[in-house]
């Protein structure tokens, strides 16, 4: 491999040593030298201070953090500095805060006089815009679910430097998947064709291909492109029933069909696929995707629909 290559950094990149938790590796330095490239294509310098990037770390962090604690910003600003090819933390003396002992490398007044910067090297091949591209996709593809790498661009600025790359569908999965599931949406229903192929109907995976989901039918579920987006977002899931959860966190601006197509969704029992296929999809995917994913807490049924599941016990 060229050195200074795309592929090099894609690399470099890709052996970030991340936290992770069960089968999930944390997002948070990945989300730092995004939150660093944008900088640097805006003409913005990629050396700051502790102080002018924990807000907006934190802020990010919180909207794609891993579970339901928040994590500290010190510890990507820090331990990213493990990789000096990528980044660079230093104490106002110019000492590497990376190599420190752990006690004292996170001692809150050292931080508050930290500086980070890009490596050099890195940052200037930052400007190839082959490099920036290959090494983009590969943060993306790290950590966030492919219907979220055009949103993560987007947010980041980074739409109109670096095409998000198109996924790497198993087209077996896909079709074994829709298959099973009838090609309807398991929560809506929905199974649209157009000239008698369907469309905007979707294999999802529960447990992501990132974080070592199969490509297995029993990791997959057929979801409808809205609510498929909802799904690798965490604002829907399922409880070992498989029974719709829909995150208390999610709000609508407005009432109306969002009402129905989301928030009625609560307590709503999935729809079953074909027969043969019961076991659909496997609790130990579904677990995952609560685990991990899913943004709790859950929502509470619908008073109507409590009020028919009470019936039919009666």
């Amino acid at each position: 491999m060229t050195p200074d290559s795309p592929e090099y950094w894609a690399d470099r990149v890709r052996s970030i040593k991340r936290y992770t938790q069960g089968n999930r590796s944390a997002p948070y330095k990945p989300l730092l030298l995004l939150w660093l490239i944008e900088r640097q294509a805006a003409g913005l310098p990629t050396t700051v201070s502790f102080r002018e990037a924990k807000s907006e770390l934190a802020e990010l962090m919180d909207e794609y953090r891993m579970g339901t604690t928040r994590a500290r910003v010190e510890n990507p600003f820090v331990y990213l500095g493990t990789d000096r090819h990528l980044w660079r933390v230093e104490d106002f003396e110019g000492n590497d805060i990376a190599q420190m002992p752990q006690a004292r490398k996170m001692r809150r007044a050292l931080l508050e006089e930290a500086v980070g910067f890009l490596a050099p090297r890195f940052e200037q091949a930052l400007h190839d815009p082959y490099v920036r591209t290959q090494v983009v996709n590969t943060l993306l593809d790290m950590c966030f679910p492919e219907t979220l790498h055009s949103e993560i661009l987007a947010k980041f600025n980074l739409a109109h430097l670096a095409a998000a790359a198109p996924p790497l569908k198993d087209p077996v999965f896909e079709q074994t998947v829709l298959s099973a599931y009838g090609f309807c949406c398991s929560f809506c229903g929905f199974n649209g064709a157009l000239r008698g192929r369907p469309v905007a109907v979707e294999a999802a995976h529960l447990q992501l291909p990132s974080h070592h989901g199969p490509d297995h039918i029993t990791n997959g579920l057929a979801l409808c492109a809205f609510h498929h987006r909802l799904f690798d977002r965490g604002a829907l899931g399922l409880n070992p029933d498989r029974r719709i959860l829909v995150s208390r966190q999610m709000t609508l601006t407005r009432k109306g069909k969002g009402l129905i197509h989301v928030m009625r969704l609560a307590g709503a029992q999935m729809h079953k696929p074909r027969s043969g296929y019961d076991d659909l999809p496997a609790p130990g995917y579904i677990d995952w995707h609560y685990r991990n994913l899913f943004v709790k807490p859950a929502r509470r049924p619908s008073l109507t629909r409590r009020r028919r599941s009470s019936r039919v016990k009666t």
